[in-house]
C-alpha cells in the first residue's frame, strides 16, 4: 500500500501542511526577534548584552532562513517541483538532527542538577543571570519527570514523521517523473524508404507488358501461311 498522510491524506496535502506551518512559526519567530533586536537599538536598552545580541541575530538568521525554505516546500508541493522539495526535507533532516542533540542536552542538564537545591546552585553568587537560571531550574524540578519527557520526545516524534512524509512524496514525484518519461518515448521510424525495395523480374511485369520469346511473332503463329505450306509439303 502506497504511503499516506495521517494514513488516508494525500502525501502533497501533507506537504503543503508541514511546509506552511514551518513558514508560519519560522517567519513568526523570526520576526518577532528582528523586531527586538530593531526595538533595543532604537530605545538604546542596555538590558541586552552584546554576546546575546550576536546570539539573537545568529538566532534571527536561522529561523529566516527555516522560514524560506518552508516557503520553497509550500511552493514545490504546489507547483509539484521535486528539487523545492528536496530542499525542504534536507532543512526537516537538519532541524531533525539538532533537535535531537538539543534534547538530549535539556535531558542530561535537569537530570544533572535535579538533585541540587536553590541555595547550591546558587552558591552566594549576585550574578542576575545565574540568579535567573536556577531559580528556572528549582521551578523546573516541581513538574513531572513524564511531562518533562513527553516534551522532549513527541517533538522529536513529530519531527521525524515530517521527514517521513516529505521523503515519500519526493519520492512519488521522482517516480511520476520517470513514469512520465517512458510514456513520452515514442517509435522514430529509419530515415529512408518505408519498404525494401525489390529487382525486377519476369514476375513483376505487367500482362500488357510480357517479354518477347522467338515463337512469340506472327510468323510462328498457328495458322499462318507459311506454316501452312511446310505442312503441305511434308504431307507430299
Amino acid at each position: 500500500m502506497a504511503a499516506k498522510f495521517l494514513c488516508c491524506l494525500p502525501l502533497r496535502l501533507g506537504v503543503v501542511v508541514i511546509s506552511f506551518l514551518q513558514f508560519l512559526f519560522s517567519g513568526a519567530a523570526a520576526g518577532l526577534l528582528w523586531w527586538a533586536l530593531w526595538y533595543n537599538h532604537e530605545n538604546d536598552l542596555a538590558a541586552i548584552t552584546q554576546s546575546m545580541k550576536t546570539t539573537v541575530i545568529i538566532v534571527a538568521v536561522i529561523y529566516t532562513v527555516a522560514a524560506l525554505v518552508g516557503l520553497l516546500g509550500f511552493l514545490g508541493a504546489l507547483l509539484r517541483k521535486n528539487a523545492f522539495v528536496k530542499t525542504f526535507y534536507v532543512l526537516l533532516c537538519a532541524v531533525f538532527g539538532f533537535q535531537i542533540g538539543s534534547s538530549i542536552w535539556y535531558l542530561v542538564t535537569f537530570y544533572r542538577n535535579r538533585g541540587q537545591s536553590l541555595e547550591d546552585c546558587l552558591n552566594g553568587t549576585t550574578d542576575a543571570n545565574l540568579i535567573a537560571y536556577c531559580q528556572s531550574m528549582d521551578a523546573y524540578k516541581r513538574v513531572p519527570q513524564g511531562v518533562l519527557i513527553a516534551s522532549a520526545i513527541v517533538p522529536i516524534l513529530i519531527q521525524g514523521y515530517a521527514c517521513y512524509v516529505v521523503h515519500q512524496y519526493s519520492n512519488r514525484l521522482t517516480q511520476q517523473r520517470a513514469e512520465q518519461a517512458r510514456a513520452a518515448q515514442v517509435f522514430v521510424p529509419p530515415s529512408g524508404p518505408a519498404y525494401q525495395p525489390v529487382m525486377r523480374n519476369e514476375e513483376t511485369y505487367p500482362l500488357t507488358n510480357q517479354i518477347t520469346y522467338p515463337y512469340a511473332d506472327n510468323t510462328h503463329s498457328f495458322g499462318h501461311q507459311a506454316q501452312k505450306s511446310v505442312d503441305a509439303g511434308q504431307k507430299v
